[in-house]
């Protein structure tokens, strides 16, 4: 695995305003991690995706993340675009940000208390700035997206599980615990519940837990093997099982909010990747389940948005986390 000289390192204070700068981003999940050659504008120059080892050890991941790495540089290199100056990593499961930990979770459950900052730091001999995937999303969406101004919002983010980013006075709220946001635990209350196999929401709007609900209501319905990606294709296109089943799952995602309105009163919220790219497939059974669980008319309701950042937004996640962190630090 190559190392890269810190005599390399540029200004990135200056990079910040205009200079140059480029990042390592790294988006981890439980099923693929994307790597991502980008600069401080969040412009991608080259991706490469690969199928995330969580069944094997922790370094036997990172092993397969600078192997890939290797090979996005080797393509970067021949173009003449410069080796990264920074690490930045969007990270599914618990991870904390403050110690940079990344605790066992159902999405890494053979992984146990990684030091996964320092870890990436060793390999790459670069600084590293990690967030929590919902974090990561905000921060995005802040960045990049159409709503940069926002003060009191939440984010949420649906694969692999269901969690969710705070917003408040226009700064990332953080505690001292890793799980922060995991409100994919909530349990599925109300006098019709969608099956005794759906106790939590992650068990019906997750990825996974979606895929299971199409597998569970129209089980002759798909003629190949079922992908999530497969699945919101086939909603866009108008397949009505498709639309019927993501309905069901914004429906129990709608009533799942309801404490969440009524303790926070956030302006605004927003769906993140991957249902961001439903549109008002999602959005309206999700409104209208919130409305009815609150009480509250749609125009008493926050403000209910999709992520605006459309297909680039793994890349942006990605980059985000070190892009944020550099220009906070910036001098005025």
């Amino acid at each position: 695995m190559a190392r890269y000289n810190k005599a390399m390192f540029r200004n990135l204070n200056a990079s910040v305003n205009g200079v140059g700068g480029y990042i390592l981003g790294i988006n981890i999940d439980s099923e693929r991690t994307l790597l991502v050659h980008g600069n401080l504008s969040g412009l991608a120059s080259e991706k490469l995706e690969f199928a995330s080892p969580v069944t094997e050890g922790f370094q036997y991941f990172l092993s397969e993340v600078s192997n890939n790495a290797d090979r996005l540089l080797m393509i970067t290199k021949a173009q003449h675009l410069p080796l990264p100056d920074v690490v930045s990593v969007s990270v599914a499961g618990n991870y904390d940000s403050h110690t940079g930990i990344l605790s066992s979770s159902m999405e890494f459950s053979q992984w146990k208390s990684e030091s996964l900052r320092s870890q990436l730091g060793l390999r790459f001999n670069l600084p590293v700035y990690a967030e929590n995937k919902a974090n990561a999303g905000m921060l995005a969406e802040l960045l990049f997206g159409k709503n940069q101004a926002l003060e009191q919002a939440v984010y949420l983010t649906f694969t692999p599980r269901v969690r969710v980013s705070l917003l408040s006075e226009g700064r990332l709220y953080r505690n001292a615990a890793a799980n922060t946001g995991a409100i994919g635990n909530i349990r599925l209350n109300g006098s019709q519940t969608p099956g005794e196999q759906f106790r939590i929401l992650d068990d019906i709007a997750s990825g996974g837990g979606l895929l299971n609900l199409a597998h569970l209501r129209h089980p002759n319905h798909w003629e190949q093997e079922l992908t999530l990606q497969g699945l919101l294709q086939s909603a866009l296109d108008q397949d009505p099982y498709s639309i019927e089943v993501i309905h069901e799952a914004a429906m129990w995602a709608g009533r799942s909010l309801e404490s969440m309105v009524h303790m926070l009163r956030p302006e605004t919220i927003i769906i993140g990747h991957p249902y961001h790219l439903l549109g008002n497939i999602w959005l309206d059974p999700m409104v209208e389940s919130l409305s009815q669980t609150t009480g509250l008319g749609i125009g008493q309701l926050p403000k209910i948005i999709t992520s605006t950042l459309g297909a680039r937004q793994p890349e942006l996640e990605a980059l985000s986390p070190a892009i944020a962190a550099l220009r906070s630090s910036r001098p005025n």
